[in-house]
């Protein structure tokens, strides 16, 4: 057995027993953990793609990677699943009606926000604080999301504070 395919099942027996805990406690308590604003953005059937998100995290500096977890029922999860590619475009703190506009659903989103392509041919968004531009290293179903891992192969970052999220609620920090 392979280790995906062990580590797989693990999740699988994980997800199958019952929680005691609560869906909206469990929320509840998730507002708590601040995080940094971000769009995922991806291409995909000649159509730019992208939502806000926070469910981002680092996995290792060696090799440079992390990881974005995407509801399977998003609009955008077959694309990366497809394009097997992302970018994190981590919001600077004057970008909350960005962070909105990708919340919602409506096509051509895009058409109004400037952005410029990377690399793998993803849309990295002009103004953020920063970028990571990634190629899916490792796809982890879990419960009803996918963790896509990828591989960092490009960044970029300006002087600007991040937009963060607490509490449902954006938020600002001071720039140390």
């Amino acid at each position: 057995m392979s280790w995906t395919s062990s580590v797989s099942s693990k999740v699988m027996k994980m997800f199958s027993s019952n929680s005691s805990v609560d869906s909206d406690a469990f929320r509840s308590v998730m507002r708590q953990l601040a995080g940094c604003v971000t769009v995922i953005t991806t291409e995909g059937d000649g159509k730019l793609h992208g939502f806000t998100a926070t469910a981002v995290c680092s996995v290792c500096a060696e090799p440079p990677s992390v990881l974005i977890a995407v509801n399977q029922t998003a609009r955008t999860h077959p694309h990366i699943d497809k394009k097997d590619a992302f970018a994190i475009n981590i919001l600077s703190e004057d970008q909350k009606p960005l962070a909105d506009h990708f919340a919602t659903k409506g096509d051509d989103q895009f058409d109004t926000v400037e952005y410029a392509l990377g690399h793998t041919g993803v849309p990295l968004l002009k103004g953020a604080a920063a970028h990571l531009e990634c190629e899916v290293y490792q796809k982890i179903p879990i419960g009803t999301h996918t963790l896509f891992v990828g591989r960092v192969i490009n960044t970029g970052q300006e002087r600007r504070a991040p937009l963060v999220y607490y509490n449902a609620r954006y938020g600002l920090i001071e720039q140390i």
